[in-house]
């Protein structure tokens, strides 16, 4: 070591940190996985559900964002760990939450890149509109009164193989060496912010002969819904903003910023540290991503009347056609499928290291993370691309594209109710390790910004609706179900199941259940009391009607509020039954300087 403190050149400590994440690289995974199809295909859902109110969507759904933002960087940053999102729950709270966490992460992550490759799909439908299965209709349904609209947006045949071909190449593409794909990653973040940049610039304040709002029911085609014009007309504009928050893609658009988060292990140390850069990628692309949400909304409001009602083109450019701007017209359409194209190899990045994680735990197949199968050699070198991960990823998100025939709008309920439910997790696990090298008043903090965070989660999800939350919740039954199911089918002797489960290598769990004084029981047990009264409270709103939106969305509320001490509680029993075994942020020294490329 010099006399500054750091490595000489050409030193193993050296060699590590220049193949760790820097601040740039930190911040295009956040704004690489913000920043995809959400905002070009959210902006008329939210605005034919609440009208002029839409932007107070995007606002509740930014500060709900920064809340949980705030939560999972204070975790990262006391206990930086790769993988973190499961190996942390795991540490904290037992092997049965961590499995219904890994269940809610491992599909929202894989249906993310799924969603993605439909949107891109949706993107090249101007140019082939045969890739939708009513696609020449969509051309002109803007004067439509009568007829009906039937999933307008299902990919047709073509288009499903499409969609299969985008997702076999987001996952090809990270067969490359992480730090070309992080630079790839990283050129694409920057084309595809700038893009929704020049939109807001040079069409928030045009003027041109349809530049003039409208009224939520001339948008009733965009509703992403299925419906004959007239019914679809009378629905516009009585939905709140916080249904839009989740019902309408808002936190589909927002979520993404965690991948950070999720390579906490592996962020540069040298100059101003873990802590400082985690912080400006994940608060810097939350406030970016609001301004510019926003910004996006105010554009479509007030030149909505712009609309042609080509359901095949993006809104924007067809604004800036009506404004004579050609140029920024073939810009957007281009962002139609290299936006989406980004957020998908971010997702698909981000969870090849989270399986890894849950491999590790052996909470699923060891086999997933060995070393033959994690990486490969070409022209002589050693790339770690988890493959083999990369194919089951691949293969869970062609089943989920299968289930819901492409439909976007399915596969956005599907990504963003599980995710929201890995979401609640780390504010339980913060608030249980009450790390003591903290101050008293950072711990309260902790504490509170976590309950806050835990409470409004429950109320978002309810908010949501019947339709959206009951696939996200049985997406995460099913695979929190195989997860657990699977390890004890294979230590079965049966006579089919036992031969194909023969080499699946993962601890069985499920038997925990039966031991009553197992400290794994009570925080699992805690959390699916949680998720059972969301799912309750949402069907009990549907069947009785809004009338009783008030007394469902307080019995989601409270039973949160109820909840989240008592799992705090069972966490911390649990730590005292099985110590955890977690990673500490490195103190560096005082008189390191900030250099030029930090």
């Amino acid at each position: 070591m010099d006399s500054r403190g750091t490595a000489p050149a050409g030193s193993a400590g050296d060699a590590d940190e220049q193949r760790r994440l820097s601040a740039l690289d930190l911040v295009g995974l956040a704004a690489g996985g913000v920043i995809g199809s959400g905002w070009l295909l959210a902006a008329g859902h939210a605005h034919w559900a609440s009208g002029e109110d839409a932007l107070w969507a995007w606002v509740v759904g930014g500060a709900l964002m920064l809340l949980i933002a705030a939560v999972m960087v204070e975790l990262g940053i006391a206990v930086p760990k790769t993988g973190g999102l499961i190996f942390l729950p795991l540490q904290a709270a037992g092997p049965l939450v961590a499995t219904v966490v890994a269940a809610g992460l491992w599909i929202g992550y894989a249906v993310n890149p799924a969603s993605e490759a439909a949107a891109m799909v949706r993107g090249l439908a101007h140019w082939f509109p045969s890739l939708l299965q009513n696609g020449e209709a969509l051309k002109d349904v803007g004067g439509l009164t009568t007829q009906r609209v039937e999933q307008a947006n299902d990919l047709s045949f073509t288009g499903g193989l499409w969609a299969v071909a985008f997702m076999v190449l987001l996952s090809a593409l990270n067969l490359l060496p992480p730090r070309r794909l992080i630079r790839l990653n990283l050129f694409i973040t920057v084309v595809k912010v700038l893009i929704p940049v020049l939109i807001v610039v040079f069409l928030g304040f045009a003027v041109f002969d349809a530049a003039e709002g409208c009224r939520p029911e001339q948008a009733w085609y965009l509703s992403e819904r299925s419906g004959d014009a007239g019914q679809l007309r009378e629905q516009a504009g009585g939905l709140s903003p916080l249904y839009v928050v989740l019902g309408g893609a808002v936190i589909y658009a927002y979520i993404g910023f965690q991948a950070p988060l999720d390579f906490a292990g592996n962020v540069k140390r040298r100059g101003m540290g873990e802590a400082a850069r985690l912080r400006w990628a994940v608060y810097g692309t939350l406030v970016g991503a609001f301004a510019l949400y926003t910004a996006l909304q105010y554009v479509f409001g007030r030149h909505c009347a712009g609309l042609t009602g080509n359901m095949l083109e993006s809104p924007y450019s067809q604004f800036a056609v009506a404004a004579s701007m050609t140029w920024l017209a073939w810009l957007v359409r281009l962002n139609a499928v290299l936006s989406p194209m980004g957020a998908g190899l971010v997702f698909t990045h981000a969870l090849t290291r989270e399986v890894a994680a849950l491999s590790r735990a052996h909470l699923t197949h060891r086999g997933l993370q060995t070393a033959r199968r994690a990486s490969f050699r070409f022209r002589g070198a050693e790339i770690d691309a988890y493959w083999m991960i990369l194919l089951v990823n691949l293969a869970i998100g062609l089943a989920m594209l299968a289930v819901v025939q492409g439909n976007w709008e399915k596969l956005v309920a599907l990504n963003s109710v599980p995710t929201l439910v890995v979401y609640a997790m780390p504010g339980v696990v913060l608030a249980a390790l009450e790390l003591r090298r903290f101050r008293r008043r950072r711990r309260v903090t902790h504490r509170v910004l976590s309950y806050a965070a835990f409470v409004a989660i429950a109320v978002v999800i309810h908010e949501a609706g019947w339709a959206d939350v009951w696939r996200g919740m049985a997406a995460v039954g099913i695979g929190s179900a195989l997860l657990l199911g699977l390890p004890w089918l294979a230590r079965r002797d049966l006579p089919l199941a036992g031969r194909l489960l023969r080499r699946y290598d993962a601890r069985d769990h499920v038997s925990r259940f039966a031991v009553r004084k197992d400290p794994a029981l009570r925080p699992v047990l805690l959390f699916l009391v949680y998720l059972a009264v969301l799912v309750g409270s949402t069907l009990l709103r549907d069947v009785l009607g809004d009338e009783a939106a008030l007394v469902t969305r307080l019995i989601a509320a409270l039973s949160a509020a109820v909840v989240f001490p008592l799992m705090v509680r069972a966490a911390r029993r649990y730590m005292e039954a099985v110590p955890p075994t977690l990673p500490a942020p490195r103190r560096e020294p005082r008189e390191t300087p900030v250099t030029a490329g930090t």
